[in-house]
C-alpha cells in the first residue's frame, strides 16, 4: 500500500500493557487516568514483547474464476485511481484495467447516427478517499494493447500494456466535489445520480473503431469484450487517491446519438461482474523510508499501520506466561505512545481518534469488552476504547499516548492459559485517511511491550 506526504518525523512505540492493581471496590467513569499511581500496590513488575504483524496479509490475487459455479470472481470492488508522493512510502500510482460488456441486441442504429456524445461514468467510494485528493488530478483513459482473458488467473503485480496510441479521453486539472450530482429527465422519469467521474470520450477514435466490427458482434453475448480489448484509467498527476465502483449499475460508458427521428437515444457499456477487471500498481520507493527498510539502513524489516479508510490493522500475539499464575490483577491497560519519526504528516494525517480491540484467536475478529464489578451490583460492560491520544512532553519530547482497558479479556485468557491474540483498529474506519505508523516490527526501541504490574 502505498500513501502520503512530506512531513514531520514520527515513531510509534506500540506500547506496553499495564496490568495494574486496584484497591477500591467502586466503579470509576470510563476515561479516568487508570494509570493513577496512587492506586498502585505493586508487589512486582515483569516486561513481555509481543510479536507484531500486519492483522491479514495481502492478497496477490485480483481476479480469478470460480470454478464451482464458473462464473467469474473478483477480490476488489472498489478501485483506487490517485497519484501521490509520500516520504514513507516514495512516489505512487494507481489506476485500473476493465474490459466493456456489451449487452445483445439487434437495434444497432447507433452504428450509423449522428454522435452526440460518449461518456465514461464511474460511481465513487467516497470512503475510500485518500490524501490530498482535492489538489488537481489528470486523470487519462487509454485503451488496452492485449484483451483480458476470463479463464485467467490475474496477479496484483499484473499490468496489462496500456496503449498510448488509443487516448480516449482525459481530465486535467480535475478537482473532484464528493457532493456532485445531477438530474436526468427521460420522458416523465426523473433521475438523480450519485456523485460520479465523469470523462468526455472521443468520439471519432472509439466509434471509428466500433464501426470497424462485423453486426454480428453485436448479436452474441461476450463477443464485444473478445474483440474490444478494454480501458485502462490511470492517474498521471495529483496528490490523493479517488475510489470508484466500477460494477456499480451507476458505471457505464453511455454513447448518446440521434435515432432516424433525430431523437436523443443511448446505448449503454457495462463494467459489471461479468467484466474482468484488475488494479494497476506503480510505485518507486527511492528517497523514501521504505526504500531504507528494503536496503536495511532502518533496522526492523518493514512499516506497519494502524489505518483508517480502508487501511491496515496491526496484530498483536503473546503466548500466555506461567509466571502470570497466582497474581491478583485488577486492571489491564494497552498503552501506545506515538512519538517523533520520520515520515508522518499530522497536518494531512490525523492520528485515530479512537482505537478499538478485537480477539481473533479463535479465527473470527470478536469485539473486545471490558467490565468492572462493583460489590453488590451488577456488572457495567463497556467498550475497550483508546480513547483521543494524550500529549505529553514531560520527558522533553512531544509524546501522543492512548490508553486501552482490556482487563476482563486479559483476566478471561488468563484463566483459560490461553494466548493474547488482538487485532488494534481505527473505530471510524470510513472517510478518514487517520493513520498511527509504526517504524519497524523488529525495532526494539518500538516494538510492542505488556508490562505486568501486579500484587501476589
Amino acid at each position: 500500500m502505498s500513501i502520503l506526504v512530506k512531513g514531520k518525523y514520527w515513531l510509534v512505540g506500540l506500547g506496553f500493557i499495564y496490568i495494574i492493581n486496584f484497591s477500591c471496590n467502586e466503579f470509576d467513569s470510563f476515561g479516568s487516568d487508570l494509570l493513577d499511581t496512587g492506586w498502585l500496590q505493586a508487589k512486582g513488575q515483569e516486561v513481555y514483547d509481543f510479536t507484531v504483524s500486519p492483522a491479514e496479509p495481502d492478497s496477490i490475487v485480483s481476479f480469478a474464476t470460480f470454478t464451482t459455479m464458473g462464473a467469474v470472481g473478483f477480490v476488489n470492488a472498489a478501485f483506487p485511481v490517485g497519484y501521490m508522493t509520500d516520504p514513507i512510502f516514495g512516489q505512487s500510482s494507481a489506476g485500473f484495467g476493465t474490459q466493456l460488456r456489451f449487452i445483445p441486441t439487434d437495434n444497432l442504429d447507433f452504428l450509423d447516427a449522428p454522435i452526440d456524445s460518449i461518456v465514461l461514468s464511474l460511481r465513487f467510494d467516497t470512503s475510500l478517499f485518500y490524501g490530498k485528493y482535492i489538489e488537481p488530478m489528470r486523470i487519462s483513459v487509454y485503451g488496452l494493447e492485449d484483451p483480458y482473458d476470463p479463464s485467467k488467473v490475474y496477479y496484483s503485480n499484473h499490468f496489462l500494456p496500456v496503449d498510448k496510441s488509443k487516448k480516449y479521453g482525459e481530465l486535467i486539472n480535475y478537482v473532484v466535489n464528493k457532493k456532485d450530482s445531477f438530474e436526468i429527465i427521460e420522458d416523465t422519469l426523473k433521475k438523480i445520480l450519485f456523485p460520479q467521474l465523469r470523462v468526455n470520450l472521443d468520439t471519432a477514435l472509439l466509434m471509428g473503431i466500433m464501426r470497424n466490427y462485423a453486426d454480428t458482434v453485436y448479436y452474441v453475448s461476450d463477443s464485444f469484450s473478445k474483440l474490444f480489448h478494454g480501458l485502462a484509467i490511470v492517474c498521471e498527476d495529483g496528490n490523493g487517491y479517488l475510489s470508484v465502483l466500477p460494477e456499480h449499475g451507476d458505471s457505464k460508458l453511455t454513447i448518446y446519438y440521434r435515432d432516424t427521428t433525430m431523437r436523443q437515444s443511448k446505448v449503454e457499456l457495462y463494467m459489471s461482474s461479468l467484466a474482468v477487471k484488475t488494479p494497476f500498481y506503480q510505485r518507486n520507493t527511492t528517497g523514501s523510508i521504505a526504500e531504507q527498510c528494503y536496503s536495511g539502513t532502518i533496522t526492523g524489516d518493514s512499516l506497519l499501520l494502524i489505518q483508517g479508510a480502508a487501511g491496515r490493522d496491526v496484530r498483536l500475539k503473546l503466548p500466555y506466561q506461567n509466571t502470570w499464575t497466582g497474581k491478583f490483577i485488577n486492571y489491564a491497560i494497552l498503552n501506545f505512545e506515538v512519538s517523533e519519526m520520520p515520515g508522518v504528516d499530522l497536518d494531512n494525517y490525523d492520528l485515530p481518534d479512537l482505537l478499538q480491540i478485537f480477539d481473533v484467536s479463535s479465527g473470527t475478529r470478536i469485539a473486545i469488552d471490558d467490565v468492572v464489578v462493583a460489590a453488590g451490583s451488577l456488572s457495567s460492560y463497556k467498550r475497550a476504547f483508546g480513547g483521543h491520544p494524550v500529549i505529553d512532553s514531560t520527558s522533553g519530547q512531544k509524546v501522543y499516548k492512548y490508553k486501552m482497558n482490556i482487563t476482563r479479556h486479559f483476566q478471561k485468557a488468563r484463566l483459560k492459559n490461553a494466548d493474547m491474540d488482538l487485532v488494534i483498529s481505527p473505530f471510524s474506519k470510513l472517510e478518514s485517511p487517520a493513520r498511527l505508523v509504526w517504524h519497524g516490527r523488529n525495532l526494539r526501541a518500538t516494538s510492542a511491550r505488556l508490562e505486568l504490574i501486579y500484587s501476589e
